[in-house]
């Protein structure tokens, strides 16, 4: 969550116009690119989210004493699927930004954090600032939540980490800088203008366009594949000269790639990996062309705006303003909003 004084200044901020953001998501393919209760990323965010999250799986689940605790989530549906895309989106914001929201599908009716979630549907959270499990919620608003996560996790690591795959989690956000800091987003339900009947209600964002959807293997093989070439000792000792990012002998190879050769140890360091926009200016390729010789992916087809709105209202329950449902806070940013009364509504 952004500190308040953070939420109060980046309202205030656009609250005198819309912006457009440029942002990434990977789903399942069938729910659609609209992000409808989806986080999203710029480069830098998803780039994190897989350091932190999802690189580390292979070595954690591996481990028979690895703490149940330690937040891996060893089956999470967005990173499995078979058929997950990376799609590429530019929203339209209004209203400034709040308070990141945490969202996830659901399985075996839980989010995944100890919050109940109907299967094969997605369920967003907002964190309070009491730390818990399963963690305290607080009710989340209409304004599209945001996360700086340079910001957040300065200072996150303390080198108290004893495995390297809590080693390479803990320190994935050290290679961030305030010129990169990367971006969490999330659209909520609560704000979609799709989903309301009028721009007064509760409407803080939109798809201003969907400009290109890529299979997340084909993004994966290219963007690894540049790593591993960029940085190929540590792979050739691997069994398999392959990109294999479930093999945890290439995993190992990739954080010494970006993280550098003592970012996995106890008490050691981020430092000496590859600079951090060459590592970013390969994420982005797989959306620069269509071409494999040039790291590029081939798009798949993008729906109309309106097929993709139909199917993300589909997803919330159809377009009637009574089934989204609104905490007392969204009632109060609703009169808030639409009052133009410049203060801040809880």
């Amino acid at each position: 969550m952004l500190h308040l004084a953070q939420s109060l200044a980046l309202s205030f901020a656009a609250s005198q116009g819309s912006q457009d953001v440029v942002m990434y998501h990977v789903n399942p393919r069938r729910f659609g690119p609209v992000p409808l209760n989806m986080d999203t990323a710029d480069e830098a965010g998803d780039l994190f989210f897989e350091m932190m999250q999802v690189l580390p799986v292979p070595l954690a689940c591996s481990d028979p004493h690895r703490d149940p605790h330690s937040g891996f989530e060893c089956e999470n549906p967005e990173a499995i699927d078979p058929t997950d895309v990376v799609n590429k989106l530019t929203l339209t914001v209004e209203g400034g930004f709040s308070g990141y929201a945490m969202c996830n599908i659901g399985r075996n009716d839980t989010d995944g954090i100890g919050h109940a979630c109907k299967d094969d549907t997605y369920c967003c959270f907002c964190p309070g600032e009491v730390h818990s499990w399963p963690p305290v919620g607080t009710p989340c608003n209409a304004t599209v939540g945001m996360s700086n996560i340079h910001e957040s996790h300065m200072g996150h690591s303390h080198g108290a980490c004893k495995k390297d795959y809590e080693c390479y989690s803990e320190r994935a956000g050290e290679v961030l800088t305030a010129q990169n800091p990367g971006y969490w987003y999330s659209p909520l339900s609560y704000g979609a203008c799709s989903l309301h009947t009028t721009p007064a209600s509760n409407c803080t964002w939109s798809v201003k366009a969907i400009e290109k959807i890529v299979n997340k293997t084909c993004h994966a093989d290219s963007f690894f594949g540049a790593i591993q070439a960029a940085a190929p000792s540590c792979f050739s000792e691997c069994a398999s000269p392959k990109v294999n990012s479930s093999d945890p002998c290439w995993v190992r190879c990739f954080y010494s790639a970006v993280l550098g050769p003592n970012a996995g140890k106890p008490f050691g360091k981020v430092g000496g990996g590859l600079p951090l926009e060459q590592v970013l200016g390969y994420w982005r390729r797989p959306f620069e062309s269509d071409d494999p010789a040039q790291g590029g992916c081939p798009g798949l087809p993008v729906p109309s705006l309106e097929e993709a709105e139909r199917t993300a209202e589909v997803e919330a329950g159809g377009r009637d303003e009574k089934r989204v449902r609104l905490s007392q806070r969204q009632k109060q940013w609703r009169t808030f909003s639409s009052s133009g009364a410049h203060r801040w509504a809880w």
